[in-house]
């Protein structure tokens, strides 16, 4: 098939759904198409002359030649008199006689529905309170049920203890037999965390490996008794990943009680560092903050 003549060309490029324009060295308008009048509701003679940076409007970051964008977007083109914002992405073409020929492909509504997946994926994180890998509460469902234990001891200076668990040796069962084998052991592990806890205490799985208790009503003394028995139970504990390799877990603990001042996020952090102590301590070692 033969290239199109000059005039289908012409036409084709002034009637394209998408914005076109021609600039020169300087970056200033020589032509533009229909597409991007329309878009900027003003008359395709008012684009000609203005530069593409004032086409794409201000607070844009520029090439060191100052003439074009420093980058393809998406941006917004321009402010039309109606206060309508398109947002837009730039496609260059090669230069031909000292021309340039720049597409603008219109994005506004993949990105409003980009923006509304994020909104709901944040609403849908924010109201789930299970991980979905162990079944305990998320890090979430924690913070959430932790703050009314906090004002409740600082009212009536209730007991509040909090344990940190990490799996020390979860790093090693991955390399060792492979992801789904330690997803397997963090399931098995939160089932039996499940059943050595109180109805009133919450078990929560943080992260890969890290576990949470948080005990209402318990001090340290309580708290230690309970990780002991944990210990225990998990020197005790093999965890059949297939039907000839067995593993035993590894862990570490830190423990920590509410005192005057605490907030969630300083009791929690404060056990947490104190499981990183412990890790380096070695093994089922149990560090008091």
């Amino acid at each position: 098939m033969d290239e199109p003549s000059p005039d289908t060309s012409q036409h084709i490029l002034a009637n394209a759904p998408m914005a076109v324009i021609i600039t020169d060295d300087d970056g200033l308008v020589l032509w533009c198409n229909k597409t991007l009048a329309t878009w900027l509701d003003c008359p395709q003679g008012h684009c000609i002359g203005r530069t593409e940076l004032a086409l794409l409007g201000k607070n844009i970051a520029v090439s060191q030649d100052n003439s074009t964008p420093a980058n393809n977007g998406p941006f917004t083109l321009g402010y039309t008199p109606s206060g309508i914002q398109r947002r837009v992405v730039r496609y260059p073409l090669p230069p031909n006689d000292g021309q340039y020929t720049v597409c603008y492909l219109d994005v506004s509504e993949e990105e409003a529905l980009r923006n509304d997946r994020n909104q709901l994926a944040q609403q849908l994180a924010q109201h789930n309170t299970v991980d979905t890998l162990s079944g305990l509460l998320n890090e979430h469902a924690i913070n959430r049920g932790l703050e009314p234990l906090i004002s409740r001891s600082r009212r009536y200076q209730n007991s509040l203890s909090v344990v940190t668990m990490n799996i020390i040796n979860l790093d090693g069962i991955i390399q060792s037999t492979g992801q789904v084998a330690a997803d397997k052991v963090i399931v098995a592990v939160s089932q039996m965390l499940r059943d050595q806890i109180r109805w009133a205490d919450m078990v929560g799985h943080l992260s890969a490996g890290q576990f949470i208790f948080i005990l209402p009503e318990t001090n340290k003394v309580a708290a230690v008794a309970l990780a002991n028995k944990l210990v225990e139970q998990l020197k005790n504990f093999t965890i059949m990943v297939d039907e000839q390799a067995g593993i035993q877990v590894v862990a570490c603990f830190g423990i920590t009680a509410w005192t005057k001042g605490d907030d969630a996020r300083l009791l929690m952090s404060r056990s947490s560092d104190a499981a990183q102590a412990a890790r380096q301590s070695g093994a089922f070692t149990i560090e008091i903050a």
